[in-house]
């Protein structure tokens, strides 16, 4: 049995590095003694494995090298359509084979794990979403070209638990129509996510619902943290994670009302660590940059500003254990906060937040971030330290079946491409 799993992304993104490892520890469940390769966003040469399982790099992160010259990206997103314009002609699977010598290595690397394939499992997570703009055109159509490639060549697709939309344009709608469509099993972690395939024009024959694969996340790390930022036992800790976007007058106003938040909770006594959730370099995608804008507006020794981007997924998740009250931005902050029984708010950029909250009967603990000001931030954080007794009861009730269901992904998987060997 061979299983490529494609559309990882990189573990400088502890949320998307968690599910990857949950997927990883799923395939080998489903499947006991497969093959398994990742097709994702990191260099092969820089990363050559993720949990020790190897990285080919991909055709995404080929196109997308923010390191390749000018001339130099266009010229391999052209030749990326090229190859799924060849796909796509009759006997197009049987072509894209006899032209994989003249790919460039990992074009070629990729293409290959798929066309020897048994199953391509897509990651879950939140990147099948566009704006009304040809940018989101490409983008979609990139996620999208492994899964059919794959299908081109036969291989079964199955796309893990994840959020989909919105789709504004009519070439996102058909993408998705033509290749998610196609696919096994799609699997979607809200209601509003099954919508939005509807409304792509996605049939509903191959789609059920389910649940965010970080909630059958297990963290490894037993890092001392409260020891490690000197915060006494019987102090309240909070953390708090903040992101980048929204355009730049709005993200200010949230930075101030995030920064007004933090005050709030210093000036309670709390001791409050801004976490980073997130430190990826492509397209700057980094916490700490926001994160330090936030700290400049604060002045308390209570205030940790985490600083670090070598800590991975199962040291910050760890972190979060070690919370009484997480005030979260990056939705994944929030479901480890969850996973170990730590009261959350959230700050919500995606659907994706509300949905996942509204399963768990938590979505009263979310404020859009467009809407968040310094007293509706407050107004929350002082309703959430009130209120941590009857949250983590609430917590104890329902949690173990969502997890439950997270988990069960694994007999899902089993049943929707049995393990034998593709012929």
């Amino acid at each position: 049995m061979k299983v490529v799993v494609v559309n990882a992304f990189a573990r400088g993104n502890r949320g998307d590095a968690a599910l990857l490892s949950v997927a990883l520890q799923q395939v080998a469940q489903a499947y006991p003694g497969a093959q398994v390769r990742i097709a994702g966003f990191e260099h092969p040469d820089e990363w050559p494995d993720f949990d020790g399982v190897p990285n080919l790099g991909s055709i995404r992160r080929y196109v997308g090298d923010e390191q390749a010259g000018r001339l130099a990206r266009p010229a391999r997103k052209l030749l990326a359509l090229l190859l799924a314009g060849l796909a796509a002609l009759p006997g197009g699977g049987r072509a894209v084979r006899l032209l994989l010598p003249l790919l460039p290595a990992e074009m070629r690397a990729e293409t290959r794990a798929l066309a020897e394939a048994d199953l391509v499992l897509s990651l879950g997570g939140g990147y099948l979403n566009g704006k009304a703009d040809f940018a989101s055109d490409l983008s979609i159509g990139f996620l999208l070209l492994p899964l059919w490639l794959a299908q081109r060549f036969g291989v079964p697709v199955v796309l893990a638990p994840q959020s989909y939309g919105p789709f504004p344009t009519r070439t996102q709608a058909a993408l998705m129509r033509k290749v998610v469509g196609a696919s096994r099993r799609v699997v979607a972690r809200e209601e509003i996510s099954v919508a939005r395939l509807a409304e792509a024009g996605v049939p509903d024959a191959n789609l059920v619902r389910g649940v965010d694969s970080a909630f059958a996340f297990t963290g490894l790390s037993r890092r001392a943290w409260r020891q490690e930022l000197a915060v006494p036992a019987d102090a309240e800790l909070v953390l708090v994670t903040a992101r980048r976007f929204l355009d730049p007058e709005a993200q200010d106003r949230y930075e101030a009302a995030m920064a007004g938040a933090v005050r709030h909770l210093l000036a309670r006594g709390c001791h409050v660590v801004l976490v980073p959730q997130v430190t990826c370099t492509f397209q700057a995608d980094d916490d700490r940059i926001v994160n330090r804008r936030i700290a400049a507006l604060l002045d308390s020794p209570r205030l940790h500003l985490l600083d670090d981007a070598s800590i991975d997924h199962h040291d910050i998740f760890a972190l979060y254990g070690a919370a009484d009250f997480i005030l979260g931005t990056r939705f994944h902050s929030v479901i480890f906060g969850l996973v170990s029984g730590v009261p959350c708010a959230a700050v919500e950029y995606d659907h994706k937040t509300r949905g996942i909250m509204a399963d768990l009967g938590l979505e009263h603990w979310v404020v859009r971030m467009t809407e968040a000001t310094t007293g509706s931030l407050v107004d929350l954080v002082d309703r959430l330290l009130a209120e941590g007794g009857p949250y983590r009861a609430h917590l104890g009730a329902v949690l173990p079946a969502y997890s439950k269901r997270a988990a069960a992904f694994v007999e899902q998987l089993r049943a929707d491409v049995p393990g034998e060997v593709r012929r």
